[in-house]
């Protein structure tokens, strides 16, 4: 889950750096200040991740799962893949979201370290820094600092002692440049951007955003300060004169003069004419940005089931051996040493299980492929008098003779179904609520758009109930475990269980040929290892 938010959210974060970009063109284009457009785009590439997630995740699912039918099948079962579950990735033998998350908190932990040392640093110099007074303004007077703005909570202007021998009114115009820093709070915003991005590392929508966002607080100071009175020719000359002087500036602090590949382009902007139909250039920026930001709520959050949610439990277990035990006593008793008898082909016996596994109806048919080769549908319950559609499912268990484990005897069973009711398995555990979760955790889009024409979705399950992988595809429920296996070299896929749909009505859900939809959960065999692609 880690991996999948960390890619979704630099995806909207890129969507909400367009946006900005064209905000900050109408604002430009109307004369009003620039920085307003980063500030919104990185509130809304923090906000727009976390807030879409908790509302796409607050939106009640519509089909759900309520009932549960099984196919149980001696030789693995079937099916083909769609993407996987990002979570589950593993390299080198690690989650993918684990090797995501301890990057995530090494990469937050040495910037927000990186950044508290330089202030720290930075502050120890700061208290052997003398002051110096420009009329009514005092400023901080550093060896090789400035001129700058730097600090929080009582952000101080610095000047470089080279400064102060400089012509007065070059003095003057970096005093003003950096006391309006102070009055519109430059130094705050930047830093509580510096440090939001010290917890967000691997967006780099971000970290280009915040960089916009300081060349912005430039532009717009140069503006603020020539439309305060200030010469612009003269104000240009003293952007020069400190730019061939200056240091690089300290970690999180405004300065007058960033880069000298940024001095050409504010002068430029300062000295540029107004723009021509600034309302028309504003409206059609604005409604691109508005095209962006729309995209952006239409984008789905990555699935998440909730880790609070138990684990589903896989087939088999004690209620196997109990039914196995219950076939075994049956057949015994039934059809006396037929595990003993050889036959051209495969001794089948089909049966109908009450739900204290007490056997209420039975027949015995010879079938002439090998067990392994053998398709168990509801057709063959025509031997016990049952229609196909009074068969809730088909279920199949091989029984080896205790004499000659190679004589195998196919145990092919059903329940009964009260027609008036949606079947729920009386033998197995009702795992309808997990079911449920599953389904609308891993499949959103389905849930909120319908399933199309047989889209089958299915999921890979270990035995300790976790899905490994999941994906929807036109194949048949019986033909998924194959596919798997021979997509993921190394598997071993035992069961296959089969949920029908419902909605929240009870209703089953159907494709868009009016077909009933299922979930396939396909389980991996004990000891088998977990898909590595």
């Amino acid at each position: 889950m880690i991996a999948a938010f960390i890619l979704y959210g630099v995806l909207l974060s890129a969507l909400a750096a367009v946006a900005a970009w064209f905000i900050e063109a109408a604002l430009a284009a109307c004369g009003k200040a620039r920085r307003h457009a980063w500030i919104a785009g990185i509130a809304i590439a923090l906000g727009l991740p976390l807030g879409m997630a908790l509302f796409q995740s607050a939106q009640p699912a519509r089909p759900v799962i309520t009932s549960v039918t099984m196919t149980e099948r001696a030789a693995p079962s079937v099916i083909t893949i769609a993407a996987p579950v990002i979570s589950q990735t593993r390299i080198a033998g690690a989650s993918l979201d684990n090797l995501a998350f301890g990057a995530w908190g090494v990469a937050s932990f040495a910037l927000l370290s990186y950044y508290g040392i330089s202030l720290w640093r930075l502050g120890r110099h700061a208290r052997r820094w003398p002051t110096h007074r420009f009329g009514s303004h005092s400023v901080a007077v550093a060896q090789d600092v400035g001129p700058a703005v730097f600090g929080w909570l009582q952000p101080r202007v610095v000047f470089p002692r080279w400064l102060l021998s400089a012509p007065q009114d070059t003095q003057q115009m970096a005093l003003l440049h950096e006391h309006e820093h102070l009055i519109v709070r430059d130094p705050q915003i930047l830093t509580t951007a510096t440090l939001l991005f010290a917890l967000f590392p691997w967006n780099a929508p971000l970290a280009w955003m915040l960089r916009r966002l300081r060349f912005a607080m430039e532009v717009d100071c140069d503006s603020r300060v020539v439309r305060g009175g200030a010469d612009p020719a003269s104000y240009g000359e003293a952007l020069l004169y400190v730019s061939q002087r200056q240091a690089p500036a300290p970690a999180t602090s405004i300065a007058l003069i960033e880069r000298p590949s940024q001095l050409e382009r504010r002068i430029n902007i300062m000295f540029a004419p107004p723009r021509k139909y600034p309302v028309l250039i504003a409206g059609f920026t604005l409604t691109l940005a508005a095209s962006c930001l729309v995209a952006a709520t239409k984008i789905e959050a990555p699935a998440n089931v909730p880790a609070s949610a138990p684990l589903k439990p896989p087939p088999g277990g004690e209620q196997m051996m109990r039914l196995g035990y219950a076939f075994e006593q049956h057949i015994g008793k039934r059809y006396g040493g037929l595990f003993d008898t050889k036959v051209d082909g495969t001794a089948v016996v089909i049966m109908l299980v009450n739900e204290d596994m007490s056997i209420a109806k039975s027949a015995q048919i010879i079938l002439a492929q090998p067990i392994e080769k053998i398709e168990v549908d509801e057709s063959m319950f025509a031997a016990i008098g049952m229609k196909r559609d009074e068969v809730p499912y088909s279920g199949a268990m091989a029984m080896k003779s205790q004499n000659d484990p190679a004589n195998k005897v196919l145990a092919v069973y059903t329940e009964r179904k009260n027609p008036d009711e949606r079947f729920v398995s009386r033998l197995f555990t009702d795992t309808r609520s997990l079911d449920r979760e599953i389904y609308a955790g891993l499949f959103p889009n389905l849930v909120k758009n319908g399933v199309p024409i047989d889209a089958n979705p299915w999921v890979l399950i270990d035995r300790e109930g976790h899905v490994l992988r999941s994906g929807q595809e036109s194949i048949a429920h019986d033909q998924i475990a194959p596919v798997l296996e021979a997509r993921f070299p190394g598997i071993s896929t035992q069961e296959v269980t089969v949920t029908p749909l419902v909605d929240g009505g009870n209703q089953p859900v159907s494709d868009g040929q009016g077909r009933e939809v299922q979930l396939t959960s396909v389980w991996l065999a004990p000891g088998s290892p977990p898909p590595r692609s």
